[in-house]
């Protein structure tokens, strides 16, 4: 095993910080409603799953009637007092920049990291001192009034209500947060875990799925060499957790010893896409070959609009299909290999001749499209049977529908297919992550 000296290790000032039932504080606050007394789901329409999904649920409501996240809209308990509430993603995504344009007041913008749409990480070590320079006050001190003048203001301000994880690093900030501060109503829902901390706190969460990175899949496969706590995780050997998980294996110990040194200003540079892609549930089960292909042909599309905007082609097409509950034929899904290009025409032709080599005429409720294998140049090599003028007519075309639809909406031109029977890319357009939030939910991906 090996040893930590954690006086050696990077000491910074962390809150992690989150917006407690976000979607449903959201809406409780611009109805009028007290987020935290009102009884209230958000759930989304059940002509865009064929059963509505809870995507949030207020503090009361989980207290008292126990409803959790991604459940079904048909299991919502019979309660008179229950709302609910169509999600609006447009406005929850403008909600998440005022609250991160607030706390830039706290931090220069390279100390704060958004994690999610309703978790931040912000780098305070910069700060404490600017905002508490009394010299008779504590390193932990500083961090707790700060980390309630934030959270006192952002109440203030916006009417959200967040927890604070405080920690000596991003990871431990993390700990506190989700393992302790969200259920502190005593401390106002502030947490801390130090590098002191690790064995009476990092070592003793249970089950191992609540440790930050370890799923259901990652536990079963630690429990097959006898790892079945934390603490025995962070006493394992380092050496065979490289031989069995790689650098998952390594890094999986050194978090159960709450070792993590990211310095949120010192970024890696930006990766590249490896893949691009969309998928869609479709709102019926599709039984018609025809409305099938019609779907496969707009996700094409979209997902050929994006690579052109990123510059770059593709060179391996992948189709998903996902059967309807209870086909005899099932999923399938299949990838080949095909000349770099963005072209709408190319790509939609390559992906309804994979669904039509496969396809057993099984009804479909899941449609998936990616491309990978991606060149980021827009130079190519050209068929000698190839109509060159052909091809560059095709992508003049294609950019100027693109340049349109960034400029006027997605709506203002479509193919004609898209106003068929079976179409699904006009009623998605007003979707903004699959959920209902206003004009424009595939405008952002042109």
């Amino acid at each position: 095993m090996v040893y930590f000296d954690y006086k050696k290790e990077p000491l910074r000032d962390i809150l992690f910080i989150d917006v407690k039932s976000f979607y449903a504080t959201v809406e409780c606050i611009s109805h009028g409603w007290d987020p935290l007394e009102t009884l209230l789901v958000v759930a989304s329409h059940a002509d865009n799953t064929g059963n509505g999904l809870i995507l949030a649920t207020s503090p009361k409501a989980k207290e008292i009637l126990g409803i959790s996240n991604v459940s079904r809209v048909d299991n919502l308990p019979d309660h008179p007092l229950l709302k609910q509430v169509p999600p609006r993603m447009n406005l929850y995504i403008k909600k998440n920049v005022a609250l991160n344009q607030l706390f830039q007041t706290y931090v220069a913008s390279e100390d704060l990291l958004i994690y999610s749409i309703d978790e931040s990480i912000l780098d305070v070590t910069h700060s404490l001192n600017l905002f508490f320079p009394d010299p008779n006050l504590s390193r932990q001190e500083k961090r707790w009034l700060l980390a309630r003048k934030i959270q006192e203001e952002v109440r203030e301000k916006t009417g959200l209500i967040i927890s604070v994880g405080i920690g000596d690093n991003p990871l431990l900030g993390k700990l506190a947060l989700d393992t302790d501060a969200k259920y502190q109503k005593e401390n106002g829902y502030i947490a801390e875990w130090t590098y002191q901390d690790v064995q009476n706190k990092v070592w003793q969460i249970h089950p191992m799925t609540e440790f930050w990175g370890i799923g259901f899949r990652t536990k079963k496969q630690l429990a097959k060499i006898g790892i079945n706590t934390i603490k025995q995780l962070a006493h394992a050997d380092v050496d065979l957790l490289y031989y069995r998980f790689g650098v998952i294996g390594e890094q999986l110990y050194h978090h159960a010893n709450g070792i993590d040194r990211t310095i949120l200003s010192e970024t890696p540079p930006v990766v590249k896409e490896k893949s691009y892609g969309n998928s869609q549930v479709l709102p019926k089960n599709y039984t018609i070959q025809r409305e099938i292909e019609i779907v496969i042909g707009e996700l094409a599309e979209q997902v050929a609009a994006r690579i052109r905007r990123h510059g770059c082609l593709t060179s391996c097409v992948h189709l998903y299909i996902g059967a309807a509950y209870g086909e005899t034929d099932g999923d399938f899904s299949h990838q080949m290999k095909i000349p770099p290009t963005n072209t709408n025409k190319e790509l939609k032709a390559h992906c309804i001749n994979l669904f039509r080599k496969y396809y057993h005429g099984q009804a479909v409720r899941h449609v998936g499209i990616s491309y990978s294998k991606l060149t980021y140049t827009q130079a190519r090599e050209l068929d000698l049977f190839e109509d060159v003028n052909n091809y560059l007519n095709e992508e003049r075309l294609d950019k100027v529908i693109d340049k349109i639809r960034a400029k006027y909406g997605f709506n203002s031109i479509v193919y004609a297919t898209s106003k068929l029977e079976g179409a699904r890319s006009i009623a998605r357009s007003h979707l903004v992550g699959g959920h209902n939030g206003g004009a424009g939910g595939l405008d952002g991906l042109l």
